[in-house]
């Protein structure tokens, strides 16, 4: 097997000294563009790669931001992994990923454990959670974000979406459709205070003339189906379904459809997310688009800003957009 080299050998093939190799190595600015790109091919050429414990004593940053967040399940949240890691790598920082629940103790070891590995900043689904763990955070002086919430009150930064606002405005756009009586599925309320203020947003606009029935069930398609199975055997009568997830929506296009009853001729079914295949099903699905690809971008950048140059961390709310397709009808008089 061919043998990886070391920083010595780095250094004895560009004639430039150590240190100059740990400064470019470890992403120092104070290095020219010429020798930056000429200690990169000579790592390449001689497969050296950096010792990253070493590096983090000597300059205290591991250069690794960790994210824990509820599940990888659902693509909403890969496209916000996957823009988190990209500008990360970008600016030079790797991350590391936990799949914990939020406000419990699996989710404080999570933590303890990514700590353990040098994690220099921690970002967090929600604004829901354990005092013992904002309190470990605090403790340590770890730089931590809430991710997927927008909350200007709350005591650490929030860059996301204001939830309420959002399921607000699907249930107005129902109204406005003329559905008066309307069936939402959502996802268990325990486990996440975004969909808590999704149904306090949606409930908000039971005002005018509207009657809104509420099905808890497991965030999955078979959740949403077995919702929408409930809702035609208990005879509950709506002329449309807001899921607050598109992978709920599917579940509901499913039973639908293997009852017989059309979308959106019978009932109209609505999502959350805008999902990559909810413009390729049939009919295509009305959504509200999360922006989560930007939110993943932004996230990264005011971490290693404040990381790199002390700067502060500023609240960041993303608005979502209704994405009107052709699983809702106007209901006539």
């Amino acid at each position: 097997m061919k043998k990886v080299g070391s920083i010595r050998e780095v250094a004895q093939v560009t004639g430039l000294s150590t240190a100059t190799i740990s400064r470019v190595v470890n992403g120092a600015n104070n290095v020219s563009e010429k020798t930056r790109e000429r200690v990169l091919n000579a790592c390449r050429k001689l497969d050296y790669l950096p010792n990253s414990a070493a590096r983090a004593l000597t300059t205290s940053r591991s250069r690794t931001i960790a994210a824990i967040i509820p599940t990888i399940e659902h693509s909403v949240f890969a496209k916000y992994v996957a823009a988190l890691e990209q500008t990360l790598n970008e600016l030079n920082y790797s991350l590391v990923l936990a799949i914990s629940p939020a406000g419990g103790d699996p989710e404080v070891e999570a933590a303890r454990k990514l700590l353990g590995m040098g994690a220099d900043a921690i970002i967090l689904s929600g604004c829901d959670h354990s005092v013992e763990l904002v309190d470990l955070l605090g403790r340590r002086e770890i730089p931590h974000v809430f991710s997927s919430v927008w909350q200007p009150d709350s005591p650490t930064p929030t860059i996301g979406y204001d939830n309420y606002h959002l399921a607000n405005q699907a249930v107005e756009y129902l109204k406005s459709k003329g559905h008066e009586k309307i069936a939402i599925i959502h996802g268990p309320l325990q486990a996440s205070d975004r969909t808590r203020a999704r149904k306090a947003g949606a409930q908000s606009a039971d005002s005018i003339d509207v009657d809104l029935s509420f099905f808890e069930t497991e965030l999955s398609v078979g959740g949403g189906k077995r919702a929408t199975e409930q809702i035609l055997s208990n005879g509950i009568e709506c002329t449309a379904v807001l899921c607050f997830s598109d992978v709920l929506a599917l579940g509901t296009y499913f039973c639908l459809q293997e009852a017989g009853i059309s979308i959106p001729n019978q009932i109209s079914v609505m999502g959350f997310d805008n999902l990559d295949w909810s413009i390729h099903i049939e009919p295509s699905l009305t959504t509200i688009n999360l922006p989560a690809k930007r939110m993943g971008h932004e996230v990264a950048r005011q971490l290693v800003g404040h990381l790199e140059q002390s700067v502060p961390i500023e609240p960041t709310i993303f608005h979502g957009e209704l994405i009107e397709r052709q699983s809702v009808v106007q209901i006539e008089g």
